[in-house]
């Protein structure tokens, strides 16, 4: 079975799938003492779903994708790291998959086309939010599998 190495996430690295969320870089207008606060981070103009997932351990292979043509899919982890296994738009080539680190309180946006999954854990379930234009998971969702199971090792 062929194998890839999990990479750090960086706006460099993902930069061909979408954007990072964090706090890293952004003027915190908070209170000072009682709260940081980042307003903004992600703006969508169509109506959206916030939508909660809990992700359960599992073996660290991957061979079945989803894609969203019109829509951009939004992942934060939220109670730990996460995987995700990406491939750019129009590009569902073993020869194209990467798999990327997301720590606990960072998240992703899969820009639309994007190839990706539910994401994979290190230790105990992890729960997520997901973000997207609302219906998306009945109007704007289609599946495609890679002719072999890839592996997922740490680097």
């Amino acid at each position: 079975m062929r194998k890839i190495k999990v990479e750090m996430l960086t706006e460099e690295a993902f930069a061909p799938y979408g954007k990072i969320i964090s706090p890293e870089g952004r003027e915190d207008l908070g209170a000072p003492g009682s709260h940081s606060w980042f307003p903004q981070v992600v703006v969508r103009k169509e109506p959206t779903s916030v939508n909660l997932m809990e992700v359960f351990p599992k073996e660290f292979v991957c061979k079945k994708f989803e894609a969203h043509d019109y829509t951009e899919e939004t992942l934060i982890a939220m109670t730990g790291g996460v995987i995700v296994p990406v491939m750019p738009k129009d590009e569902f080539n073993v020869e194209h998959l990467k798999a990327f680190y997301v720590p606990k309180g960072t998240g992703i946006c899969c820009a639309p086309g994007v190839w990706h999954f539910a994401p994979y854990v290190l230790g105990e379930s992890v729960w997520c939010t997901v973000i997207f234009k609302n219906n998306t998971s009945h109007d704007d969702i289609y599946f495609k599998e890679l002719d072999e199971t890839v592996g997922m090792e740490l680097a």
